[in-house]
């Protein structure tokens, strides 16, 4: 039986650190921090339901990494989030800011940071970073420094940041987040980036490589949207390359069209490339659907023996098909939402790849609150 109250505890003293650090007395000899009213604090709650034909309790589902339980209740994830956004203001450190999100709940040990509760949750410090505005041109240039989530691909950790409920096959074959550096700087509808960091997904440097990340992108009119990405560096002394390309565009307000694609290459462990579709429709005003649809063709996937040893790459053609209806039942709280979904998986090549069959189908159910920072 899972611990809830272990978890409701390490809620609760995360919730009292980060208020008593956004609400706490000023002592008497504190520095002088830049405008604190623009500190700002958010949170979000994640929990779902959900049932996979061919599922079996305790065994995880093939990509669900996020979502890997089969029947059962789920409290997912509770992330607090905490940020200083940097200003040009009067004093030198209203140009310095800082952001952290940390997650608990069964997410955060299924992401790979932070500290683990056997199986019972976690607390993950998923971004953690502190930002320095320099002033210059229109936006002027930004410097983070420390834990931030990936530049690749269009969709994100937090479950309110999607339009499904189950991420997508391209989401579990890019980084999360990188630990390094990173510039950011817009020049009229062009945004660009340029970071260096501790490889994929990596906290600390073990093999005395780095990744270096570029990304360019311009916005149009109509919240459209188009940049491509790229990710380059050494993993035990192997090269991987990792190129997205994602575009949005909007179309009389009432459908959102978003293209992504993925193509990595690992000297180590093959290529894999793939492409996802989405398209939100607004039903109504508290009603929307999100479809998405997707292709990869991956030569990483690896196959082992009974003894877990590595036998050699066997490479598989994955599709799916995502339909997800999204409710707002009360319309003054958008930030409240009930999310029903049906999914279709099949492993083209590959008989026994979801427990044992070629295909799956998955039906969930989830619940969304949050306030944002």
């Amino acid at each position: 039986m899972r611990s809830a109250v272990s978890k409701l505890s390490l809620m609760m003293i995360a919730a009292a650190l980060l208020l008593g650090t956004q609400f706490g007395a000023p002592r008497a000899n504190a520095l002088d921090l830049g405008n604190l009213e623009s500190i700002g604090l958010g949170f979000s709650l994640d929990t779902t339901y959900q049932y996979v034909s061919n599922g079996e309790v305790g065994e995880g589902i093939a990509e669900r990494g996020l979502y890997p339980e089969h029947n059962d209740f789920s409290i997912d994830a509770f992330t607090l989030s905490l940020e200083k956004v940097p200003t040009v203001g009067d004093g030198v450190m209203d140009q310095v800011g800082f952001r952290a999100d940390v997650l608990f709940g069964e997410q955060a040990e299924r992401l790979g940071f932070g500290f683990n509760t056997d199986g019972d949750g976690a607390v993950s410090p998923y971004q953690a970073y502190i930002n320095v505005l320099v002033p210059s041109g229109d936006g002027g240039l930004n410097i983070y420094a420390g834990q931030f989530t990936t530049l690749a691909g269009w969709e994100l950790i937090e479950a309110k940041d999607n339009t499904n409920i189950t991420r997508s096959l391209l989401f579990y074959r890019i980084p999360f987040a990188h630990s390094g550096v990173r510039a950011t700087f817009s020049a009229g509808s062009l945004d660009f980036a340029l970071g260096l960091s501790n490889d994929w997904d990596a906290v600390d440097d073990v093999d005395d490589g780095k990744t270096f990340e570029s990304q360019i992108a311009l916005n149009f009119a109509n919240d459209g949207w188009l940049g491509v990405t790229g990710y380059f560096g050494d993993t035990d002394g192997d090269t991987r390359t990792l190129v997205t390309v994602v575009g949005s565009m909007t179309l009389m307000e009432k459908v959102t069209l978003i293209a992504d694609f993925e193509y990595t290459s690992h000297d180590a462990s093959g290529d894999r490339w793939g492409f996802a579709g989405y398209a939100i429709v607004s039903l109504a005003d508290s009603m929307s659907l999100a479809l998405r649809g997707e292709y990869v063709d991956d030569e990483e996937i690896r196959n082992f023996d009974d003894d877990g040893n590595f036998t050699g790459l066997a490479g598989v053609k994955l599709y799916e098909f995502t339909s997800t209806l999204i409710l707002t039942p009360f319309e003054s709280v958008g930030n409240f939402e009930t999310r029903v979904e049906y999914r279709y998986d099949n492993a083209d090549g590959d008989d026994a790849y979801f427990a044992g069959e070629e295909d799956q189908h998955g039906f969930a159910v989830q619940l969304l609150y949050w306030l944002d920072v």
